[in-house]
């Protein structure tokens, strides 16, 4: 059986996703895009947007966000400029600066935290 692989937005764009949630890859034989599942919907991406890696993720995705990324959404988290991104659940947090790992409040697993690959 070939291993799933698991692909996170590394830059915004017009495909709508969130930079550091990671998505199930559906098909990736194309060169340019690859299909993810997104909410049960395979949404095709561009290649160069996202991060492809063999295995479902077992670390928080550290965001670091970026001029003109703050959506209403956003403010209403309340989200700190750096925040995670659960790899169970995709919710967003704050992460409290060089902790090792941290418990989702709204999954509640607990994962460590992917500090050195930011998005």
């Amino acid at each position: 059986m070939t291993p799933k692989h698991w692909a996170r937005v590394r830059q915004a764009g017009a495909h709508g996703l969130r930079r550091g949630a990671w998505y199930a890859v559906v098909n990736d034989s194309k060169p340019s895009i690859v299909f993810l599942d997104v909410n049960k919907k395979n949404i095709a991406v561009d290649r160069t947007l996202v991060e492809i890696r063999e295995g479902r993720p077992e670390e928080w995705s550290v965001v670091i966000r970026r001029p003109g990324d703050v959506a209403r959404r956003d403010r209403a988290l309340d989200l700190n400029p750096t925040y995670g991104v659960c790899p169970q659940c995709r919710s967003r947090s704050n992460l409290i600066a060089g902790a090792a790992r941290a418990r989702c409040a709204y999954c509640g697993g607990e994962f460590g935290i992917d500090w050195q690959r930011t998005c």
